[in-house]
């Protein structure tokens, strides 16, 4: 198996830059903005997403699908796998990291496996620096090392991490539907109480 830089494998950039918020409140049109808050290994939920405080036009590079993105501020690792909805145009901030354009031979869904395990986590967190605000740098993350099986692998690999990350939300929402049962219960034990 092949031990590759990430910067060889995949382009690493950052996202664009905001001279003051990214986002806009005013705005109902132009590109939607990805934010560090946003970013859940299960997905991004683009329904929520508010406009970029950027005129149309005016990004240099828009997010694409198979695009990675990962937080390089805060104590939060966790890298997730863009599907975009055709219909809009999104970007990120330059706090956080896009990984695209794999080589040939690259799935993008194994590296997002790979940042998401724990070797992953475990090398990410020895790139943090910062007493207050832990950060990554790009270079660091560009030089990070990944470990490359064949393609077929890869595909197994990312097929089986996509069908645990469909199966982890429902338990999620198993879990959450099964609190509310419980406090409405108990509730209405405590309402019938004498």
């Amino acid at each position: 198996m092949n031990i590759k830089k990430l910067s060889e494998i995949m382009e690493v950039r950052a996202g664009h830059t905001f001279r003051g918020k990214a986002e806009d409140a005013s705005r109902s049109d132009g590109y939607k903005v990805v934010q560090i808050k946003d970013i859940r290994e299960g997905g991004v939920d683009f329904s929520i997403l508010p406009f970029a405080a950027v005129e149309p036009g005016k990004a240099k590079k828009t997010l694409r699908s198979d695009d990675i993105l990962i937080p390089l501020r805060g104590n939060r690792i966790e890298a997730v796998l863009l599907e975009l909805p055709s219909d809009q145009s999104i970007i990120t901030t330059n706090q956080v990291a896009i990984l695209s354009a794999p080589e040939v031979g690259v799935n993008s869904g194994y590296i997002c496996w790979y940042l998401n395990s724990s070797e992953g986590h475990s090398q990410i967190s020895r790139l943090k620096a910062g007493s207050v605000i832990s950060n990554v740098g790009l270079k660091d993350l560009s030089d990070l090392s990944v470990p490359l099986p064949n393609l077929g692998a890869q595909l197994k690999i990312a097929k089986a991490y996509r069908n645990w990350i469909c199966q982890k939300q429902v338990l999620e929402s198993l879990a959450r539907n099964g609190e509310e049962l419980l406090d409405a219960f108990c509730v209405q034990v405590m309402g019938g109480q004498s």
